[in-house]
């Protein structure tokens, strides 16, 4: 059963602000909570570092599943992810980067953590 291996909890926000201001731009997102999603998140490989100039960031991909029928799209974020206890496993912000992969018998997403 895929569902024993979601021993971790992701706290999902989004955005809740839709429109545009009077420039036609779109508003500043505002993330709200939206729901706590049992989840299984890993990090494939290491971080890759990103130099502009003066600055140096490091990208680091993670990966989630999560069980079928959870709603979270592209753009939604994860406040964090933690075990079933309440600890930390992933701190910060982490956004679902591209679509929603559906597998046999579970879903997947990409997670971008970008820090400096």
């Amino acid at each position: 059963m895929i569902g024993r291996r979601f021993t971790m909890i992701a706290y999902v926000e989004r955005n809740s602000v839709t429109g545009k201001d009077a420039w036609n731009m779109p508003l500043a997102p505002n993330f709200q909570p939206h729901a706590p999603v049992p989840c299984f998140a890993w990090v494939p490989k290491a971080g890759v570092d990103i130099v502009d100039g003066q600055k140096v960031a490091t990208r680091q991909d993670v990966r989630m599943m999560f069980a079928l029928g959870v709603e979270l799209r592209a753009g939604d974020q994860i406040a964090k992810i933690t075990n079933r206890k309440g600890a930390v496993l992933h701190r910060g912000r982490l956004r679902i980067e591209g679509e929603v992969e559906f597998k046999h018998n579970h879903q997947e997403v990409a997670l971008v953590r970008v820090a400096g």
